[in-house]
């Protein structure tokens, strides 16, 4: 037996910390004791030794992937991995109804321009899901609702399409997901009932800060509060279905982290439902890094988790790809049947598109893009050690003209892992460590 590469052991003045990349186990033990047991793992006589004398540490280590067989390669298992997920036949759909949009947030990185889709353009995704069902086999369908605001033409577009994509997946005995990006302020109390007809699973739903500063962000001329009534409207949801989730993102920069959001929120929301919302934070993209902002993160992460909510404290990859966008079974659906990859892309408003949605539910790509779209990974990646739990830079940034051009995700953090991965191991052992988390999110 041999040490996994992918072992991230570190210290502060009183544990010893220890994850495993590959298999996402952990755990926390007294500094000396793992001063001695890193020790041990690196000798191979040791290990030898330990199996004799400490069996069942032994086997816990192996169990847990911080021990390996000699044979073992591991980088050839997470190019395995990586295939089996870029292969799977669960199909993921982006569908835009608009890139239009109630709101004009001032980061957002879309022209919302006039747009809605058309009635031959719903017919061609209803060809198209009948294409991928019958022709290639999927296993399941999960349909995202994405802009622009989607729910700015609820009835016109996603009801018709679910309805179709719901029964086709029914006659077809493969499951349907339904799923959401929205600002939420248009989910009023008489779509309820529709939503839970249409299957619709989860919501991810973005606030800008506290009451004053979402408000000044999401500005309404009618004098409402966007905030008050978004979050009142996520109560709404998680009242009206018992295994519905939100993905609550707290865009933050280093101005808007302030604590009184917590109280704000729990204003609107029932004590009952809140572990049903999972707090994600997520820095502006235009903020640059501030490792000093990590403290005021922390906070807010074990207040929300004190009033009752979800908080994720580790934004990790675990299935094997940097992004959805490398699965062979996910495209994205422009309102005028056009055809992209990447939603953060320029692609949404170009002439010359890199997909097009035929009558018949195929896809017609631009030259060899698709082929053209999976890449391997970079050499600095590739032998970099927090590979399985990052899987490298994302693929619309990768220069295929000129392959030395690098940028590492990491050095964006406004925490280092080892901190990440310590507040996230404190935090189980200390609150939850026996917890399960009620949240399956799939892509």
């Amino acid at each position: 037996m041999k040490k996994s590469k992918y072992n991230y052991i570190f210290y502060d003045d009183n544990y010893s910390y220890w994850f495993q990349g590959l298999k996402k186990t952990f755990f926390r033990i007294e500094r000396n004791l793992g001063k001695k047991l890193e020790e041990v793992i690196c000798d191979p006589y040791k290990i030898s030794e330990m199996k004799i004398l400490l069996p069942k540490l032994y086997e816990n280590l192996k169990t847990k992937g911080f021990l390996i067989d000699n044979s073992m390669d591991e980088f050839e298992l997470i190019k395995k991995k990586r295939q089996e997920s870029i292969q799977s036949k669960d199909y993921f759909l982006i569908i835009l109804p608009t890139l239009n949009c109630n709101f004009k947030c001032w980061y957002c990185i879309q022209d919302h321009i006039p747009s809605v889709m058309s009635e031959s353009t719903i017919q061609k995704i209803k060809n198209h899901i009948d294409y991928k069902i019958k022709h290639d086999k999927i296993l399941s369908l999960h349909i995202e609702w994405f802009g622009g605001e989607p729910f700015m033409f609820f009835k016109e577009v996603i009801v018709p399409i679910s309805e179709y994509a719901l029964t086709a997946c029914e006659k077809a005995d493969i499951p349907f997901y339904n799923t959401a990006t929205t600002n939420g302020f248009l989910i009023k109390e008489e779509l309820l009932s529709s939503l839970n007809i249409l299957n619709f699973s989860r919501f991810h739903i973005t606030l800008d800060g506290k009451r004053d500063l979402h408000n000044s962000v999401k500005y309404q001329d009618d004098a409402n509060s966007a905030f008050d009534t978004t979050l009142s409207n996520i109560n709404n949801l998680l009242n009206m279905k018992d295994d519905l989730q939100i993905l609550l993102r707290i865009n933050y920069t280093k101005h808007n982290l302030d604590a009184d959001i917590i109280e704000q929120i729990n204003s609107h929301v029932n004590e009952n439902v809140r572990r049903r919302i999972l707090i994600l934070f997520r820095k502006v993209w235009q903020e640059k890094t501030d490792k000093d902002i990590q403290f005021n993160l922390y906070e807010l992460m074990d207040g929300f988790q004190d009033a009752g909510y979800n908080v994720q404290r580790l934004n990790l990859i675990n299935n094997f790809i940097t992004c959805y966008v490398e699965k062979s079974h996910y495209n994205a659906i422009n309102y005028d049947g056009t055809i992209v990859k990447c939603t953060a892309h320029d692609d949404l408003f170009s002439k010359n598109p890199p997909g097009v949605l035929q009558d018949n539910g195929q896809i017609v790509w631009r030259d060899n893009f698709e082929k053209d779209f999976h890449v391997n990974m970079n050499q600095r990646c590739v032998i970099c050690k927090y590979l399985p739990i990052c899987m490298g830079m994302c693929p619309r940034n990768y220069d295929k003209k000129d392959k030395t051009k690098f940028y590492c995700k990491m050095d964006s953090l406004d925490m280092s892992i080892n901190k990440m991965l310590k507040n996230f191991i404190d935090n189980e052992y200390e609150n939850s460590i026996t917890r399960k988390s009620e949240f399956n999110v799939r892509f």
